[in-house]
């Protein structure tokens, strides 16, 4: 347990802003218990996805159509989406008790397969975390002068942007972004470097020995580069575009509330609640409904920018779109009844 204390504090002063700009606190004893990581829930996850990938190629190949296909594709891309996520929990020592077994299976099993490096990633995102939406944050950084990410859009704007992300040109932001992470392992180890290079060496061979690289592509980089691509930035949009100003720390980022199909297609791991997510980093994703729960029966969180569905993030990004329902008047959420703040987000 001191272990797993002193894992939540560090990466709490690693990766959050700053304890007195949060605007809505739990206790110390609340946080503790939400804290706490289960090594065994965070193998099951990982196995499971891996399991659903493996097996979604299998049924592919077997029971054979182009709509079976495509199908695959899409599932394949949503799974995909989720070894980043489960990644994105190792990245804040989230995934296992043990930090050795954390941060090696973040990088072989979770990260190395998409490309890119979990711990290139955390020095990314815990920026991201402690200089949210300013001139130090990457990810804020990254976008400005960039008109794709300049909201309100218009519907034919947000549909062109949408298609490109799906039909494969948004492939060469993700290869950008991997090129910068891959540019800070600089900064790494030789014995990670050789581990990493080394790895995609073995990869490659035992591909070629094989014959199997068609399969690869197939049935990995297409998803890659298309579905996850095009989930992957209406994700980003979510989290920290079309708020409406940067005054209140509510109006930094959004929860979005999924749809039953988002959930498995856009949005798994919970990785909808964006917003607690901020507030509280060293909260595993499994138990991030729960501080949502726990967040929402608080009176100071009913300035929270929370949107129902990802379709109505979209909407919320398009010119002249009329007022959410949220901002209209209440909205239940999780049980309890929030009225819009006055002073904050557009709900």
């Amino acid at each position: 347990m001191k272990v797993e204390l002193t894992m939540v504090q560090q990466d709490q002063h690693q990766s959050d802003q700053s304890a007195q700009e949060i605007p809505v606190t739990i206790s110390k004893e609340e946080l503790r218990e939400l804290s706490r990581v289960n090594s065994l829930h965070g193998a099951v996850h990982v196995l499971a996805e891996w399991s659903l990938i493996f097996a979604a190629i299998y049924a592919c190949q077997h029971f054979w159509t182009p709509l079976l296909y495509v199908a695959t594709v899409v599932w394949i891309g949503s799974r995909q989406h989720a070894l980043m996520i489960l990644m994105h929990d190792g990245v804040h020592y989230r995934l296992f008790r043990g930090r050795f077994f954390n941060e090696w299976v973040s990088e072989i099993v979770l990260a190395w397969p998409v490309l890119i490096s979990a711990r290139a990633y955390r020095r990314n995102h815990f920026a991201h975390h402690r200089y949210l939406n300013t001139e130090n944050d990457p990810d804020w950084a990254r976008r400005q002068g960039d008109p794709s990410w300049v909201f309100p859009k218009s519907p034919a704007e947000l549909s062109r942007m949408l298609l490109q992300q799906l039909t494969g040109p948004g492939a060469i932001g993700l290869m950008r972004l991997a090129a910068r992470l891959v540019s800070k392992d600089a900064g790494m180890t030789r014995r990670f470097i050789v581990a990493r290079y080394s790895f995609y060496l073995a990869v490659v061979g035992v591909l070629l020995y094989f014959g199997s690289a068609r399969l690869v592509v197939y049935y990995w980089f297409i998803p890659l580069f298309t579905w996850l691509i095009f989930i992957f930035r209406i994700r980003s949009i979510a989290e920290h575009s079309a708020v409406e100003s940067k005054k209140h720390f509510y109006a930094q980022t959004r929860t979005t509330l999924p749809s039953f199909l988002e959930r498995i297609f856009v949005a798994p791991k919970n990785v909808n609640y964006h917003l607690e997510h901020h507030l509280y980093p060293s909260v595993p994703f499994y138990r991030l409904p729960k501080l949502h729960t726990l967040l929402a029966s608080k009176p100071e969180f009913q300035g929270a920018h929370v949107t129902q569905t990802y379709l109505g993030v979209l909407r919320e990004c398009i010119e002249d779109a009329p007022l959410p329902s949220m901002a209209a008047g209440t909205a239940k959420l999780a049980g309890f009844t929030l009225q819009p703040s006055s002073g904050g987000a557009s709900q």
